[in-house]
């Protein structure tokens, strides 16, 4: 066995581990991209969709409530005072939240609305038809945050296919980086004992 050739060899077997090393880099890269992917997607579904959700509940519940306690007498405003506070609390947090264009224009009109309902600028009767479309404002912004919280979950469930992708082809090319060292061994074995010296290893 020439020289040349043994070096011939040992190129492609080089060659052979660095391509089954670099694919599995790779596969390790690819595998943490997804789970930050993952991980970022999770976040936004909690801070930016799941808790404004709970804030614009809340804030159709209080609305409900000053209704009832204005219809209740005078010496209520101080609770209404309070829930309008409250009110003003949750609509700085559900601001400070990611908001879509959709969700912005609609919030910006309940926004309007709510100065109406606080300021009680208008009538009786008018009044009734601001309560009623300022709950059907908050109704939408729900329905926004559902569409939305289904479109991250569908991210999510892509960032998860991925992963496992990702995991069973690295599981694979470390097998078969497994095999190719055992043929390696096998083959070095058999190049390394003469004819008369295999029965050695039996």
């Amino acid at each position: 066995m020439t020289r040349a050739y043994i070096i011939k060899n040992r190129a492609k077997t080089a060659l052979a581990l660095a391509v089954l090393t670099a694919m599995l880099l790779l596969a390790n890269w690819s595998g943490r991209d997804n789970v930050k992917e993952l991980d970022k997607t999770l976040v936004s579904m909690m801070n930016n969709r799941l808790l404004p959700a709970t804030f614009v509940h809340e804030i159709s519940n209080r609305l409900y409530e000053n209704k009832l306690l204005a219809a209740s007498g005078s010496e209520s405003q101080a609770q209404i005072k309070g829930n309008n506070a409250a009110i003003e609390v949750l609509a700085k947090k559900y601001e400070a939240t990611e908001l879509t264009r959709e969700e912005s224009a609609k919030w910006k009109t309940f926004r309007t609305q709510l100065l109406s309902l606080q300021t009680q600028e208008t009538d009786g009767n008018n009044m009734e038809h601001v309560f009623t479309e300022a709950l059907k404002s908050l109704d939408q912004l729900m329905a926004i945050q559902v569409g939305e919280s289904s479109r991250l979950l569908q991210s999510g469930q892509k960032s998860v296919s991925s992963s496992i992708l990702t995991a069973n082809f690295g599981a694979v090319v470390c097998i078969a980086l497994v095999l190719f060292i055992l043929v390696l061994l096998s083959a070095r074995e058999q190049l390394i004992l003469r004819p008369g010296e295999r029965h050695l290893l039996n």
